[in-house]
């Protein structure tokens, strides 16, 4: 099952029933759970399994209904039994579970006794009325006659036609006991003549049909051994040995089953090649059988040496009908046909004539599969018309007709390992065989050849043969894909450049940027025409050191519906109550550019798979923050530069700028503080670590963790990810622009004395006082919050360095209350 998968189910399981903790949180504890209980609970010990049904049954009022159950389910070999089972063993364990489920159970049925139909719902009830009548029903597709319920099991649901079995439109064609009896019994035999009568029949019920003393019994189980009756007049100790002979005609019946039903197309390769097989080894049974009437017409046969010649084929066919009879019962196709035969590989472990038939029976199946096999690690290409393959094609069209965010999806979601059909043997090779067919398609599509030994892959016991072939191809396929990415595509060169850009690697270019841009972005994101800003990008990156860059032109501009703190907290809110809360807010309005404002990259194949839109999402996020920062340290460093006017201002006038340069001068050291922190604590060191990582990958997918991990640390140690420090520095950096806007009002500077003495608007100092106050407030909070966020956790260290500067000389800490400009209540933490 996979992640997105489990979390819905997870979600709608919490909705159901009215939990109050986030999915997110529940499937996170559900995991962990899974992972340190699944060798103890259920990693495939029977007397375990047994052990918690037997604790089950004890809390059952009707024991034998679930036993029965049970032993269907583990006949069929349902996957997953064991983990359900232990399932249901906790449900009984838990008082307090079996209660509200109890109560839940009662709600549901009495909400049900009375439906709330009206007569708006009568046409939406007759439309889906007639869809139902009108619709085949499986049974009316597939109803079998009385001479083919053996042929009854359900087919694959799949895209090929069926064929009407000739079984079915032939039923006296098969060689499993289909015709009537050869004849009746004559009490006045004698014994000699009867053993001869009794040889006769057992020659014939050996090979599919009845015989005058022996009758085959009608099929209870269409998949189960065949019983005989014999009559009752025959003598007790010619009773006895005919006993101990029918199990081979048994044995034969079920084979027989197996292989008319398999060979139809339906049941896939797998079943076609073993059903041959089988095949073969029931004509050397024919032919055996044959001999032994050769024996019998030359009267050298009775039934004591018939019985003695026998015995070699009973074990034999006996081995091969118990594998017919588990494959049948639990509908397997494919990979699942190949688990069963290696689990009774394993099971016969001693037994060298069983072991060495399995393996003959395991060889012959795999041909097919190993061809798919090879197709897949060799090519990169799935030949899987009826679903038997362990890797699935989710794809339903072509690669260029999807939309822009195509990749970042594609390496995820097209190519999936489908886990039941799986082989138990590969199971430890299932990601390897995954990413090598992957890295091919990649490669194929990218308009490269690949070149290398191509290995014959066939089952062996000693696995070194297949893990071998494997190992190589995938070796192959990742190294020339990974010199593709790296050599022909520069990939580190496309890293690099997306760093001068996103994480404001070239400084040169934002600053000529942030020069040129001044009047749009302070404009509404309505009132503005982005293609001004293209070009005035492009004018910044031929001004500055950032022309020397040879992807340059890949860079575009991009205005966002929202500002930073909502996208983060939308996509924090993810799987939480206040998802729905998110979802339904379309656009936020009167947002200026500069809240707006990313930059964006174009990225062609194969590298979006490793800068694809997820990532570059992520590096848009950490570039808002750090632009904006930039914006507010640049806002206030004007405003430094247009309080140089207060120089000329007579003594006591400058006096009432004081307090306002001194706040000014904190507001800097804190917007500067947080630019350093991460810029160079974080993105720079990140940055180094990733690109030595990189430098010793083996596979794309290596690449793609370390690229995704480097984003997710940058993402949490600029504390982008934590929602209540971000709604803080977002405040501070609110106040330090309302105070840049204050500052440079021309009335406040050259008339600093008309707002002194009004009552109807606050004085200069009482401003600037209120300023000082919100501002030292929420820094106050703000390093409270980093505080208390490092007492339980060590994961946010970084931001200890980040804590010692902003609160130099502990002089925030040491003067909470005053800071000479009012009273500031100290924060809770």
């Amino acid at each position: 099952m996979s992640e997105f998968v489990l979390q819905h189910l997870v979600s709608e399981l919490v909705e159901i029933l009215g939990g109050k903790h986030p999915p997110d949180r529940v499937l996170e504890t559900l995991q962990k759970s899974i992972n340190k209980n699944a060798e103890n609970a259920y990693g495939g010990s029977q007397i375990v399994m047994q052990s918690q049904v037997q604790q089950i049954v004890e809390h059952l009022e009707d024991p034998s209904s679930f036993l029965s159950m049970f032993e269907e389910l583990k006949q069929k070999n349902v996957d997953n039994l064991g983990p359900f089972i232990n399932l249901l063993h906790l449900f009984s364990q838990d008082i307090r579970l079996k209660s509200f489920l109890h109560r839940t159970s009662k709600h549901d049925a009495c909400s049900n006794v009375k439906p709330n139909f009206t007569k708006d719902d009568l046409p939406q009830v007759r439309s889906r009325l007639k869809k139902a009548i009108t619709k085949p029903s499986k049974l009316e597709s597939h109803i079998p006659s009385t001479t083919s319920a053996l042929n009854t099991s359900s087919l694959p649901v799949a895209s090929t036609p069926t064929i009407l079995s000739w079984v079915q439109r032939r039923p006296n064609m098969s060689w499993d006991f289909s015709c009537t009896n050869l004849g009746s019994y004559n009490s006045t035999v004698p014994v000699v003549s009867q053993e001869n009568i009794l040889i006769d029949d057992l020659l014939n019920v050996l090979i599919g049909l009845p015989g005058c003393y022996i009758e085959p019994e009608d099929l209870k189980d269409p998949y189960g051994p065949r019983t005989f009756k014999i009559n009752d007049n025959v003598p007790l100790f010619l009773r006895e040995l005919v006993k101990q002979i029918l199990p081979l005609a048994s044995h034969y019946s079920i084979i027989q089953r197996f292989t008319e039903e398999k060979m139809r197309f339906e049941y896939g390769q797998v079943n076609n090649a073993l059903a041959e097989k089988m095949a073969a080894i029931i004509k050397e049974h024919t032919l055996f059988v044959v001999q032994l009437e050769s024996e019998y017409r030359a009267e050298n046969l009775t039934l004591q040496k018939l019985w003695f010649f026998v015995q070699r084929n009973l074990q034999t066919l006996g081995v091969t009908a118990n594998i017919a009879s588990t494959i049948s019962k639990s509908d397997a196709r494919g990979g699942k046909v190949l688990s069963l035969l290696h689990d009774h590989i394993t099971s016969s472990i001693g037994d060298d004539k069983s072991q060495n038939l399995c393996v003959c029976l395991m060889e012959a199946a795999c041909v097919p599969y190993m061809k798919m096999l090879s197709m897949w690690i060799y090519r990169g290409i799935i030949s899987d018309p009826i679903s038997e393959f362990l890797i699935e094609d989710n794809e339903v069209v072509q690669k260029d007709d999807m939309p822009v965010d195509y990749s970042s999806d594609y390496w995820d979601k097209k190519y999936a390992i489908r886990r039941e059909r799986t082989p138990k043997f590969l199971e430890p090779m299932a990601d390897k065989i995954l990413k090598a067919g992957k890295y091919l398609n990649v490669i194929r599509q990218c308009g490269k050849s690949h070149k290398t030994q191509l290995l014959s892959i066939q089952y062996k016991i000693e696995e070194k043969h297949y893990i071998e072939a494997i190992e190589k191809a995938y070796v192959s396929a990742s190294q020339t894909l990974l010199d593709l990415v790296i050599k022909e595509e520069d990939l580190i060169g496309r890293l690099k450049s997306v760093k001068n850009y996103f994480l404001l690697e070239k400084g040169d270019f934002i600053v000529t940027f942030l020069n040129l841009t001044e009047k749009e972005m302070s404009k509404n994101v309505g009132d503005v025409i982005q293609g001004r800003l293209e070009a005035l990008m492009d004018l910044s990156l031929r001004l500055s050191s950032a022309i020397n860059d040879p992807y340059k032109d890949d860079l575009q501009t991009d205005l966002l519906q929202h500002g930073l703190q909502f996208q983060m907290f939308k996509i924090l809110s993810i799987q939480t109550t206040a998802e729905q809360e998110y979802r339904s807010i379309q656009e936020q309005k009167n947002l200026q550019v500069i809240e707006t404002f990313a930059f964006s990259y174009k990225v062609h194949w194969p590298l979006s798979l490793i800068l694809n839109r997820k990532s570059l999402a992520c590096y848009q996020m950490i570039f808002r923050h750090l632009f904006y920062c930039k914006h507010v340290d640049r806002m206030i460093c004007q405003v430094w530069r247009a309080n140089k006017v207060a120089k000329r201002f007579p003594f006591e006038d400058a006096q009432q700028y004081r307090t306002a340069f001194a706040l000014r001068q904190k507001m800097l050291h804190c917007v500067q503080n947080l630019e350093y922190h991460m810029m160079v604590e974080v993105i720079e060191p990140h940055w180094c670590s990733f690109m030595q990582k990189i430098s010793k990958v083996n596979n794309v997918d290596e690449i793609l963790f370390c690229h995704s991990d480097f984003l997710d640390s940058c993402l949490k140690d600029c504390m982008l990810t934590i929602p209540h420090i971000l709604a803080t520095i977002v405040k501070i950096l609110a106040i330090c622009v309302e105070f840049c806007k204050f500052m440079k009002t021309e009335l406040v500077l050259h008339h600093p004395n008309q707002l002194t003495n009004g009552d109807s608007a606050p004085s200069f100092k009482d401003k600037i006082s209120e300023f000082d106050v919100d501002f030292t407030s929420a820094l106050l909070t703000l390093l409270d919050q980093i505080n208390e966020l490092n007492k339980d956790t060590r994961e946010h260290d970084r931001l200890f360095n980040l804590l010692y500067r902003m609160d130099f000389n502990v002089y925030y800490s040491s003067h909470p209350v005053d800071n000479g400009f009012g009273s500031v209540k100290e924060s809770s933490g």
